[in-house]
């Protein structure tokens, strides 16, 4: 089965939107680490400055996409933080670890929407808009709970022992 996402989807993908102007679309074909995608998405990436970056950002986002079945949704009462938490193990990717977290609407139920990511290491730099103290709330649970988190982010655990082992803040 292929999984399409359209040019406004790639797009979020990478940091250089203006190249996915014209992508069309972008056909992802799980389970291969593949994607599909028009000779003039291709000539327009390879005639960039920053090309292999660009192309590194596009596998990661990808890769990220492929993970998504090992994705854990955290609500309040794992949590205890009022929006919904995803976590994403992807332990071959090229950040660290990190937690996305809905915005608007703050109880999704997957992504889409406003959503930001705060990463484990906080000299990495966040992503998207997060309220200050919705931040800290975050960044105690990852405190709390970085054992059993960091276990889930390199598969040493199923998700029912995760979330198990997860306190919530207070």
């Amino acid at each position: 089965m292929n999984v399409t996402i359209r040019s406004s989807e790639l797009a979020e993908l990478t940091n250089h939107p203006e190249l996915m102007q014209e992508a069309g679309t972008v056909t992802v074909v799980p389970g291969t680490g593949a994607f599909v995608a028009p000779i003039s998405t291709l000539r327009r990436l390879a005639e960039a400055p920053d090309a292999a970056q660009q192309l590194e950002e596009i596998a990661e986002a990808l890769a990220e996409r492929e993970q998504l079945y090992a994705m854990a949704i955290l609500g309040s009462a794992v949590t205890g933080i009022a929006n919904t938490l995803w976590y994403i193990p992807v332990p071959d990717g090229q950040h660290g670890p990190r937690i996305k977290v809905a915005i608007d609407p703050p109880h999704a139920k997957r992504p889409g929407g406003a959503e930001a990511t705060v990463p484990f290491d906080e000299a990495e730099p966040m992503s998207g808009p997060i309220p200050p103290a919705l931040e800290r709330q975050v960044r105690a649970f990852i405190a709390l709970n970085k054992p059993a988190l960091l276990d889930y982010w390199n598969l040493k655990t199923t998700t029912d022992e995760f979330v198990a082992q997860l306190r919530p803040i207070t």
